[in-house]
């Protein structure tokens, strides 16, 4: 998940919380989606208030937004948490949702 540039990084947040651009600049009150994308493509640069909005929102630390390190084994774990509850929520049935959830606690025990 290394990523090289901060616009490559607030599109890794963006995306991996399925969120569109313009949905993320209503969140965050940036007026349009292009101003997202300007951010992005880093033809905008992100003031010291917006890091610290885009942090709070992904929940990840300023030092990931600007540097890309000190945040990757939670940035990881967040990542993995995510995957696991879209797939546990597109199970349908309760009662598979159950069993699902029993396995995992199997799995935590070895």
């Amino acid at each position: 998940m290394e990523t090289k540039n901060i616009g490559e990084r607030l599109r890794l947040l963006r995306t991996r919380s399925n969120m569109s651009q313009e949905e993320l600049a209503r969140k965050l009150h940036l007026g349009s989606r292009s101003a997202v994308s300007e951010l992005e493509m880093e033809k905008r640069t992100l003031s010291p208030t917006m890091i610290r909005e885009y942090a709070e929102l992904f929940d990840v630390s300023a030092d990931w937004i600007i540097f890309g390190q000190d945040d990757k084994e939670r940035m990881e774990r967040k990542i993995e948490t995510d995957e696991i509850l879209k797939a546990f929520f597109s199970i349908r049935k309760g009662s598979v949702r159950k069993v699902a959830i029993e396995q995992v606690k199997a799995l935590a025990k070895l």
